[in-house]
């Protein structure tokens, strides 16, 4: 599963779901971001980069996604058309020239006011960090324009009227996605991090292929900054069970629904505070690289930095902290098994350290405050102790 963080506003679509007890969360799908994945769809063949798993997970995932199959039927007739090349040109210069994946499309498709809107909910920036300014101006530029192009293709193909014939499908995969999350997690999340944001939603992507194996999707976590300065938070999940007759819609799975669910709203409580003390392991990107923890990351989820290795095992101790506020020792026993077995060695360290936290949360009233101490189990190891806590999971 492949993972992203970003920043939005609640979403203008015709219904949604509201967490119980919690006006800040709810359940919907986006006309931006499914019109993207159907145009990246109809792009497969005209990819440079990736091009036969592109077309592998068009006939995998065609034949149990039935709103990739209805566009399929639909819309192959555009498979050579100006959307489906620039899509696939688009892509090929992120991964050659700016070293991204389609994850960092989501955030741009929600700063834009949802299709057939032509305008932008607030100024967006392709930011990366390994990127010169300029590399990030030219990024920029070159998502705004592609934007540009997908909102004219929404309207001229009319995809309003897809969506409306699709209603009652999103509709069932709202619902059935919203009955898999425990009540009141986003406070149960806030209560651990010491903070919150304006706005948790869930995003329901049928159209975003991702070949199901073990009832395991993608989610991608983003965020927006609104004109306020205030964040929203999301995540926008791929299906993750296969429909095999009417009346399910690829969301009918307890445990992945609240895994992924916890996993990337986490991620915007993390990531910028690894950011922020990533100076404090320069000892960790030296026994990252020298163990063969890097190698064994690569192949559990694509984690091929350090300082990704460490916001991973970081939200996964989150995930694990909420279930225990929430008393779901079940779940709680479940993500500790879950997480091991993937390779997050450094997990049973990190529950043992952040005792110190939950026990004063006066002196650390954030999670960002007490991080510091969390960095010092990656920083105190050593290459020994990480090559024997692999080794005895493959055992």
């Amino acid at each position: 599963m492949k993972k992203l963080v970003v920043v939005f506003a609640l979403l203008n679509t015709a219904f949604g779901f509201s967490q119980t007890g919690s006006s800040t969360f709810s359940v919907t799908y986006n006309k931006n971001i499914e019109t993207y994945f159907l145009a990246e769809i109809l792009s497969a063949e005209h990819r440079k980069n990736n091009r036969d798993f592109e077309l592998y997970k068009i006939k995998e995932c065609s034949a149990y996604q039935p709103v990739v199959k209805n566009a399929l039927e639909k819309y192959s007739y555009l498979k050579n058309s100006e959307i489906a090349v620039e899509t696939a040109k688009l892509n090929d210069i992120l991964m050659e020239k700016y070293g991204s994946g389609n994850d960092v499309l989501m955030k741009p498709l929600m700063y834009h006011k949802e299709f057939p809107d032509l305008k932008w909910m607030n100024d967006y920036h392709f930011e990366n960090t390994h990127l010169t300014k300029e590399q990030n101006r030219e990024a920029t530029d070159l998502i705004k324009n592609y934007l540009s192009e997908l909102a004219k293709f929404y309207i001229k193909e009319d995809l309003g009227r897809f969506f409306k014939d699709n209603e009652n499908f999103y509709k069932g995969g709202i619902a059935e996605y919203s009955r898999q999350i425990p009540e009141g997690f986003t406070k149960a999340m806030e209560q651990f991090y010491g903070e919150r944001f304006n706005s948790y939603t869930i995003i329901i992507s049928p159209m975003m292929m991702w070949p199901i194996e073990d009832n395991e999707g993608r989610g991608i976590g983003t965020n927006v900054i609104l004109p306020s300065g205030q964040q929203n938070i999301y995540e926008i999940a791929s299906p993750f069970v296969r429909v095999q007759k009417p009346g399910e819609f690829g969301y009918d799975h307890q445990f992945q629904a609240r895994f992924l669910s916890v996993h990337e709203f986490g991620h915007s409580f993390v990531n910028k505070e690894v950011n922020r003390h990533k100076d404090k392991l320069t000892k960790f990107k030296d026994l990252f690289e020298k163990s063969k923890l890097k190698e064994t990351m690569i192949k559990t989820g694509g984690y091929a930095d350090y300082l990704t290795c460490v916001a991973e095992h970081l939200v996964r101790l989150g995930e694990i902290e909420t279930a225990r506020i929430q008393k779901d020792d079940q779940r709680l026993e479940r993500l500790k098994d879950y997480h091991l077995k993937n390779n997050f060695i450094f997990l049973p360290l990190l529950e043992e350290k952040i005792k110190e936290y939950n026990s004063d949360r006066k002196k650390y009233k954030t999670f960002g405050e007490f991080i510091p101490k969390l960095l010092e189990v990656f920083e105190n190891s050593s290459v020994s102790f990480i090559d024997n806590e692999l080794d005895k999971i493959k055992k």
